[in-house]
């Protein structure tokens, strides 16, 4: 019921490092960590890019689709050393599992201030909640960014803006992009917002490379301010897990028939304050899922904040991916 029967649920990270790691001793080290965690699957090749073929690569590892003898986890380095990128399949790991198979790839712990949400029950099961979750969608659907697009393109655009480190999290995310939602340019209905924030169940700063995943739906009006959302988002309960069987079939018939009415306004994905050795920037890209998919990304470091954006061509084409990061980074950097 999150309203997207054909995202391929890839996710991505990136990590940009002072001192170069080579390629060799980033697949020996993943090999061994896919070695000690099954559930990674075997092994994935190292992929060295140059730098005119950075943003390609970027796509590839994040969007791709994934085959039945598909990794489920992908690498791409620069050629330079300084640049990782490790994307996975959204049921092997979550963002936080990103980041420790990223730790575990440049040979280094990478921890992080953000905490999770424990073993806060959801309140619904998930028949009763995707019942909610109908009734929505028929009466009272979400709220969608404005684009033209190119209609049929496959391609998903993903950029980042970074800027020197700064105090701000999930609540003046969540701000800039109703803000930003709210403009005349990116508005088209009166419908009211609804954002999905990626949450985690981990209570401790070292992620292990696995799945301990958490939804938040938040659904406000506009002109809202910080000190509002931040309480809040805190008091959200989450949504129910996945349930694992398809309802003979009824429930996958159900998201297509009702897939342009479910999802969400926006994706929020806030990895928190990240540490480790050499560090310079983290970008968290999560996974794309939903009519006129709108992904947003923070993570910070010692030295810098890193706001990224992820579409999908077919809704938004190449300006107005440009604007819409361009909008959104200048209301959270503001």
């Amino acid at each position: 019921m999150y309203g997207d029967p054909d995202t391929t649920w890839g996710i991505c990270l990136e990590a940009h490092v002072d001192a170069p790691v080579a390629a060799d001793d980033v697949a020996d080290r993943v090999a061994a960590l896919c070695a000690r965690h099954a559930h990674l699957g075997h092994a994935p090749e190292v992929l060295v890019v140059a730098a005119d073929g950075w943003p390609a690569a970027r796509r590839q590892v994040a969007s791709a689709p994934y085959g039945p003898s598909s990794p489920l986890v992908r690498l791409a380095l620069t050629d330079d050393g300084t640049r990782l990128l490790v994307g996975a399949h959204h049921g092997v790991i979550d963002g936080l599992g990103l980041l420790a198979v990223a730790g575990g790839a440049l040979g280094r712990g990478l921890r992080t201030r953000a905490r999770g949400i424990g073993d806060r029950a959801a309140p619904y099961g998930f028949l009763g909640s995707s019942v909610r979750r109908l009734g929505e969608a028929l009466t009272d659907p979400p709220a969608r960014f404005a684009g033209d697009g190119d209609a049929g393109s496959p391609v998903e655009d993903l950029s980042s803006v970074t800027r020197p480190r700064v105090e701000r999290g999930t609540a003046h995310l969540a701000r800039a992009v109703l803000s930003t939602h709210a403009e005349g340019r990116w508005r088209r209905t009166g419908r009211r917002p609804v954002l999905v924030i990626g949450a985690s169940r981990r209570t401790d700063d070292l992620p292990q490379p696995d799945r301990q995943t958490a939804y938040l739906r938040l659904r406000v009006g506009t002109g809202v301010d910080v000190e509002s959302l931040a309480p809040a988002i805190a008091q959200l309960r989450p949504e129910p897990d996945f349930p694992e069987t398809s309802a003979g079939g009824t429930a996958p018939l159900a998201v297509r028939l009702l897939s342009s009415r479910l999802g969400a306004t926006a994706m929020l994905s806030n990895l928190g304050l990240v540490s480790g050795d050499g560090l310079l920037s983290v970008t968290m890209f999560p996974a794309s899922s939903g009519p006129r998919s709108v992904a947003v990304g923070l993570a910070s470091t010692s030295v810098t904040t890193t706001l990224s954006l992820r579409t999908r061509r077919r809704d938004f084409g190449v300006e107005e991916h440009a604007a819409l990061v361009q909008a959104l980074s200048d209301r959270f950097f503001a």
